[in-house]
């Protein structure tokens, strides 16, 4: 039976949900008035009249992402669940590609707080196969690329979301998924706690979990593990690449070494300058990315960009010395070497039309990734908005943007 879904009643009961799918967390917005107002003892009428259009802004945003909300909702509750199989040769569990449909195995648990979960969204067998029974000559080779199917290790992304660190579900991003899937890629969408429950760190410190789950569970998604690819947009950049750093300290084998490459979309890399943007904007006040850093003191520790710039000068400053120190039978300072094996290969994907996240951002990062050795790649496109990166994805046979043609193209590589 194919199910339905009342479109009428679903934009009544769960309105508030989209909220969440434009740029702003009203909540934490909503409580960060007086504290902005203070800013401005002497031109409170006038802020107040700034921040009243800048809700009346975000909720005409809001009313324009109806229609994807909807679509988005109706991928998420309609795609077919995963099934799970033994594996014919290796007698291994994984689970089953559906013939002709994407499917989907929700609710995947890599922690034991509610919102620790990831979607893992399965492609059809025959996209793996890349045939239908009929163009094959009779039905033993058919079969044989059959149990080919089943036994085949695709590439898998790990997607993190953005949000502002306050918002994002895992529904909202089904389309993306469901899309990745259909191109033959194994896709997780992974949710975290959000803030004000924790804190930016400590979201990280999630992403790096649940990105150290879905790689240990590659088998039974039918996904190589050595072919895993962590994107990240927006505020997921951010922390894509915090949870990198941060499995620096882990005394076990490093995940990100496993990783086929990282993929930073429209991120934001240096809170500093960021806060800065969007002081100019008259947001800095009203966004919680502030907050969820745990303050203006923190800015530079929670900065990716920071981090690296620092271990660079740090590096280069020990270059100069490592004739003299290897003369004297010092030891070499090997700072680079962990913070090069700390990032796979780099793609970071930005837009000149985004301003949201402006370009710098990833241009700035991009520059340090290199002087640190890291492989790093830059593309900068002349559309697209900062939420088309993540929202903007169709169903097949619809033609897909530059940029998600692009994304498709490095995660098969």
């Amino acid at each position: 039976m194919t199910k339905k879904l009342d479109e009428k009643n679903f934009l009544s009961t769960n309105f508030t949900a989209y909220k969440h799918v434009y740029q702003m967390s009203f909540p934490e917005a909503i409580k960060a008035i007086p504290a902005d107002l203070a800013l401005h003892p002497n031109s409170k009428f006038k802020r107040s009249a700034q921040i009243a259009k800048l809700f009346i802004d975000e909720a005409r945003g809001i009313v324009s992402m109806i229609p994807y909300g909807v679509r988005a909702k109706l991928v998420h509750k309609l795609t077919p669940k995963a099934t799970e199989m033994i594996s014919r040769d290796r007698g291994e569990r994984r689970m089953q590609f559906k013939e002709t449909r994407v499917s989907v195995k929700k609710d995947f648990k890599y922690g034991e707080d509610e919102r620790q979960k990831f979607d893992v969204y399965l492609p059809p067998a025959r996209s793996i196969r890349r045939g239908k029974k009929d163009d094959y000559d009779d039905d033993d080779e058919y079969e044989e690329r059959e149990e080919e199917a089943e036994n085949v290790r695709v590439p898998m992304a790990v997607f993190v979301h953005g949000g502002v660190w306050a918002s994002g579900e895992r529904w909202q991003f089904a389309p993306l998924a469901h899309r990745l899937a259909e191109e033959g890629i194994v896709t997780a969408v992974i949710s975290y706690s959000l803030y004000p429950e924790k804190s930016a760190k400590a979201q990280a410190e999630e992403v790096l979990k649940a990105l150290k789950c879905a790689i240990m569970n590659a088998k039974l998604f039918g996904a190589d593990a050595s072919r895993t690819h962590l994107v990240g947009h927006s505020a997921g950049s951010h922390l894509c690449a915090m949870a990198l750093l941060l499995d620096e300290e882990e005394t076990q084998k490093k995940e990100s070494e496993k990783l086929k490459s990282f993929v930073g979309m429209c991120g934001v890399y240096n809170i500093e300058t960021h806060y800065e943007y969007e002081d100019k904007r008259g947001v800095a006040m009203l966004s919680t990315m502030g907050r969820a850093m745990g303050g203006r003191e923190k800015f530079k520790e929670m900065s990716p960009f920071h981090i690296l710039e620092d271990r660079s000068s740090s590096s280069s400053s020990s270059s100069n010395s490592k004739s003299r120190s290897s003369d004297s039978g010092g030891e070499d300072n090997d700072d680079d070497d962990v913070t090069k094996s700390s990032f796979p290969k780099t793609y970071l994907f930005t837009s000149d039309t985004d301003i949201v996240v402006p370009k710098r951002e990833s241009e700035d990062l991009h520059k340090t990734l290199l002087k640190i050795g890291v492989d790093s790649e830059l593309s900068v496109y002349d559309h697209g908005t900062h939420g088309e990166f993540a929202l903007g994805f169709k169903k097949r046979p619809k033609p897909l943007r530059a940029f998600h043609r692009d994304l498709i193209e490095l995660l098969h590589s």
